[in-house]
C-alpha cells in the first residue's frame, strides 16, 4: 500500500524473487512463499507496513497526548502508568477481552486522559505553529476522521498503544523467556520513528571498530536504514526543541571525525518508510538545523553516565557544526547545541524506502547502518530486508546492525554478508542492577 499511496522516487523499486540467491529462495519456500506467491506477498507487506507506518505515528500522537506541556497545563502522564492504570481498573472480563482480543471500551479510559485528549484536539483545530503540533496535524487530517467521530477515534488508538504497552511492560517482562516474548511484540506494532543520541554512540563505535580494521579505507555512499525521527517518545518526552531526526548527522560527524570520510566527496541517504520522515530530511539539505542535542538518560544517584560516552557526547557535532557549544547538564541529562554547516548537509539526501520490499538502485554503498529497525521484522522479513541491504552495498562493503536475536548471523551469511565483528557499548551503570548497553555488530558483504 505504502508503495501505491506514496510516489516512489526514481531510485527505488520493488524486489523481486529473481532479484533474491537460491539461499533465500529455499527460507522463503521454508516459509510457505513459493516462486509463484511472492508477488502476492511482497503486495501483502507493502499493505501491512503501510498500516504499521499508519500506527507507529499514531502511537506518537497517543504519547504527545499523554505528555506534552506544550499544548495544556494537566500534569502530564506517563504513558506505562497510564497503560497499568487502565487495565487496572477493567473488571476481570473485560480485562482479558482488551488484552487477548484487543477489545476495549473507550467509556472505561478515565477523566485525565480525556481531558488531555480534548485540549491537543483543540490545538490541533487552533493556528498553532509549533513543528509537533503542525505534524500532528497533518497527521490527523490524514488518518483520522473529521468533525466530532475525531475524538472518538483518539482514544480509540490511545486503547490499541496502551494494550501493546500494557503487554510489554507487565506481561512480557515476567515471562519465562521475556526477551523473546518483547521481540514477538515488536515483530507486530507499529513502526515508530522513535530515535535518540544514544544511537549515535553505538554506530560511532562501530565506526571505530571499521577504522582498527581498516585504517585506509574511505567510505564515500552510505545509507540509513530508518534514521526515524525524535517526534514524541514512548517516554522523557521533551517538547521545546523542534523534533529532528538525529542519526544521519551524528554518522556524518563520525565517518569525519575518525578520518573515513571527507565532507567535500561524502553522500548519505537517508532512507525511511515513513514519508514524513523522508520530507523532514529533505528539508534539512536545503536548510541546515540547529540541533538541540539532549542525552536520553537522566543522570541521578541510582544512574551514572559511562565516562566514554559522556566524552563522545562532549565531542558530538564538531565536524558537522558551526563552533559546537560544550556539553552542559540540565535536570541530569547532558544537553548541547550544534548549528550543522551548509557543507554537511549537502552530504545528506532522503528517499522513501521498505526495505523489506524495495531496494535502492544507482551506484552501491560502501556503508550500511540499522540500527533499531530490523527488530520490527520477523526472521522471513529479515532475510528479504538483508538481501536487500546486501545488494546494495559494494563487495566488501560494511553493515553495522543492533539486532540481538539468535538467527539473525545464519539469516544474513545466506544473504551474503557474514558477520565479522562485534563490540558491547555500555552507556550507563545503574545502581543495583545490570548496566545499560547496546551492542553493534559489523557485517560485511563477501
Amino acid at each position: 500500500m505504502l508503495a501505491v499511496a506514496v510516489p516512489l522516487a526514481a531510485a527505488t523499486r520493488i524486489v523481486t524473487w529473481a532479484d533474491l540467491p537460491p539461499s533465500i529462495h529455499g527460507r522463503l519456500e521454508t516459509a510457505g512463499v513459493p516462486v509463484a506467491g511472492f508477488p502476492g506477498y511482497v503486495d501483502r507487506l507493502n499493505r501491512t507496513h503501510a498500516e504499521r507506518v499508519r500506527e507507529g505515528d499514531l502511537d506518537h500522537l497517543v504519547f504527545y497526548l499523554l505528555q506534552s506541556a506544550h499544548f495544556t497545563t494537566r500534569p502530564a502522564i506517563e504513558p506505562a502508568l497510564s497503560a497499568r492504570a487502565f487495565v487496572g481498573a477493567l473488571p476481570a472480563a473485560e480485562r482479558t477481552a482488551y488484552l487477548e482480543q484487543g477489545r476495549g471500551d473507550v467509556s472505561r479510559i478515565g477523566p485525565d486522559v480525556r481531558g488531555r485528549a480534548k485540549d491537543l484536539l483543540r490545538a490541533l483545530d487552533s493556528r498553532d505553529a509549533d513543528p509537533r503540533v503542525v505534524y500532528f496535524r497533518q497527521l490527523a487530517a490524514a488518518a483520522l476522521p473529521r468533525g466530532g467521530e475525531r475524538e472518538a477515534a483518539v482514544l480509540r488508538e490511545y486503547l490499541r498503544a496502551m494494550r501493546f504497552l500494557y503487554q510489554k511492560e507487565f506481561v512480557a517482562q515476567r515471562a519465562p523467556d521475556a526477551a523473546d516474548a518483547v521481540a514477538a511484540l515488536y515483530r507486530s506494532r507499529g513502526l515508530s520513528t522513535d530515535t535518540a543520541v544514544e544511537a549515535g554512540y553505538v554506530v560511532h563505535l562501530g565506526l571505530g571498530v571499521v577504522k582498527a580494521l581498516e585504517p585506509d579505507r574511505r567510505v564515500r555512499r552510505v545509507l540509513i536504514v530508518g534514521p526515524g525521527l525524535d517526534l514524541a517518545p514512548r517516554t522523557g518526552l521533551i517538547d521545546d526543541v523542534p523534533p529532528e531526526s538525529y542519526q544521519p548527522w551524528a554518522v556524518i560527524d563520525a565517518l569525519v571525525g575518525l578520518g573515513l570520510a571527507r565532507l567535500d566527496d561524502l553522500e548519505v541517504v537517508g532512507a525511511d518508510i515513513n514519508p514524513r520522515v523522508v520530507d523532514r530530511l529533505r528539508t534539512a539539505r536545503s536548510s541546515p538545523p540547529s540541533l538541540r542535542l539532549e542525552s536520553g538518560l537522566r543522570q541521578s544517584p541510582q544512574l551514572t553516565l559511562e565516562r566514554d560516552y559522556a566524552e563522545y557526547f562532549a565531542q558530538l557535532g564538531n565536524a558537522i557544526g558551526v563552533s559546537p557549544g560544550a556539553a552542559t547538564e540540565r535536570g541530569g541529562r547532558l544537553v548541547k547545541t550544534v548549528r550543522v554547516t551548509p557543507s554537511a548537509a549537502r552530504v545528506l539526501s532522503a528517499e522513501p524506502l521498505d526495505v523489506v520490499t524495495q531496494r535502492l538502485t544507482g551506484a552501491p554503498f560502501d556503508l550500511a547502518i540499522a540500527t533499531n529497525i530490523l527488530p520490527y521484522f520477523d526472521d522471513t522479513e529479515l532475510a528479504l530486508a538483508l538481501s536487500n541491504v546486501s545488494a546494495m552495498l559494494a563487495p566488501g562493503g560494511v553493515l553495522l546492525h543492533n539486532d540481538l536475536r539468535p538467527s539473525f548471523r545464519d539469516i544474513a551469511a545466506s544473504a551474503g554478508l557474514p558477520m565479522e565483528q562485534s563490540r558491547q557499548a555500555p552507556i550507563a551503570r545503574v545502581a543495583g542492577a545490570p548496566p545499560l548497553a547496546d551492542t553493534i555488530f559489523v557485517y560485511r558483504r563477501r
